[in-house]
């Protein structure tokens, strides 16, 4: 069954294995929930209690982020006729995310919906934050087993830049009142961006070689000690993905020892921002009302890089008319 232009404000998609809720409001995963014949669902996806919370707290949470995820330096950047295009700041001088009214507030459509399928668009005016160009933008969800697709597809009428990622923060426990640093990590990356305190990318590309950002070993996040001391690092950093940009293939994975849990991550992006700050209050609550322990999950959000449009070194996020943009992400559960 397809319905054209459903205006429910949830969707749900759901199998044998996974049951996961969204909501129109960013094209945004509420929960993802894991099926078990003998005990309780358990919720992998962080999620707030209602859809105000979201617009309260303002952290992206399992939101679409666009036109441009991640920051832009000045709110600027030079076009490739080299005309400076001027954009909306919303984090100090700097972009984030899209900019003030990104599309993580934006009520999105309901083009198609299955049981196992979900597709939103979206229409960008021009200058709509600053940005050129009217964008056309379609984010197809699709439940296959135990993993689901995500395909992030947009067009435009005039030359403009993009970047487009999903915002979900992860816990394979299900318990959100604890510190997501004891799961294990691996990143596929050789190389990481160090950044200034805006967390703008410095110039050039650093090796992960012997510092707190080699991932490509599967690692626990912090150790028991820092765990209980509570001196777990921050982290809010773009990775330099091995493989080629536009090829689907395995970038990151999640394991969690307790519950013998694993999430994979693929990805078509050249980029994997990996956050886990301290931003996370008691005064915000998941869904079952607990509060939340400030680092109670993990983000990784594929992505080309921050500050991409002023650096010819990075990887381009510009896209002219004729062309499309596509981003394919996967997340796959075992355990």
């Amino acid at each position: 069954m397809t319905s054209q232009h459903a205006p429910e404000t949830h969707v749900k998609l759901e199998n044998q294995k996974i049951r996961v809720l969204f909501s129109r409001q960013g094209a945004r995963i509420l929960s993802f929930s894991l099926k078990d014949n003998h005990k309780s669902d358990v919720n992998i996806a962080l999620g707030f209690p209602s859809l105000g919370d979201y617009a309260r707290h303002d952290s992206y949470v399992g939101a679409t982020c666009g036109r441009y995820a991640n920051r832009i330096a000045g709110a600027h950047y030079r076009d490739q006729q080299g005309n400076l295009v001027q954009l909306a700041a919303n984090e100090g001088p700097n972009l984030l995310h899209g900019g003030p009214e990104g599309f993580d507030k934006r009520p999105w459509m309901v083009m198609e919906q299955t049981a196992s399928h979900v597709v939103f668009a979206l229409s960008s005016p021009d200058g709509d934050q600053g940005f050129p160009g009217t964008l056309h933008c379609t984010v197809r969800y699709e439940l296959a087993g135990n993993s689901m697709r995500c395909e992030i597809s947009a067009t435009c009428d005039a030359p403009t830049i993009i970047n487009i990622t999903n915002h979900s923060y992860w816990n394979l426990s299900g318990r959100f009142d604890r510190s997501a640093a004891d799961h294990e990590l691996q990143i596929h990356a050789d190389q990481y961006l160090p950044v200034d305190d805006c967390l703008i990318p410095l110039p050039g590309r650093a090796d992960v070689t012997g510092t707190t950002f080699d991932f490509r070993t599967p690692r626990a996040i912090a150790a028991p000690e820092e765990l209980q001391a509570d001196k777990v690092i921050d982290y809010d950093h773009n990775f330099c993905l091995s493989g080629r940009r536009g090829t689907l293939r395995k970038i990151a994975s999640l394991f969690h020892a307790p519950t013998n849990r694993r999430l994979t991550l693929s990805s078509t992006e050249a980029g994997l921002q990996f956050y886990l700050a301290r931003h996370f209050t008691s005064e915000m609550t998941s869904q079952d009302g607990t509060p939340l322990h400030p680092q109670c999950a993990i983000a990784l959000e594929p992505q080309t890089f921050p500050d991409s449009p002023n650096r010819e070194d990075f990887p381009s996020p510009f896209l002219n008319p004729g062309d499309s943009y596509s981003h394919v992400m996967v997340w796959q559960i075992d355990g």
